[in-house]
């Protein structure tokens, strides 16, 4: 069984400048929904847009920007993007019942997340 891959509904920025990249999105309009030590939120027409600080783990080791594929089951598409070539870079993140995800790198190297949310009437 293929998984369906939904168009992206998380877009990521890896950044060295967290502040200063912060005070350019905002200075565009796009509304600050949450904060870490190491990433932003952004609200932008219904959909998360992220500042992530880069850092040595496989995912935001270098600058670039990256999307996340929303999934309904994150085992099955999981199975399914490594059997078409690419390669897992972190274990399944997050908590069951809650937002699930994982990185990957595409046979050429791009990084990818799928996501398996929590369905909206419970958020």
């Amino acid at each position: 069984m293929q998984p369906r891959l939904g168009w992206p509904t998380w877009i990521g920025i890896v950044v060295d400048d967290m502040e200063g990249q912060a005070a350019f999105y905002e200075s565009l309009g796009f509304r600050r929904t949450g904060k870490g030590d190491d990433w932003i939120h952004y609200e932008f027409e219904g959909r998360t847009f992220e500042l992530l600080q880069r850092s040595d783990v496989p995912q935001y080791d270098e600058r670039r920007y990256q999307v996340g594929f929303d999934v309904e089951d994150i085992e099955t598409a999981l199975a399914a993007v490594t059997a078409a070539g690419a390669q897992q870079i972190s274990p399944i993140e997050g908590d069951e019942g809650d937002d699930r995800w994982v990185y990957f790198r595409d046979p050429e190297g791009n990084v990818f997340e799928i996501t398996q949310r929590r369905p909206r009437d419970d958020r």
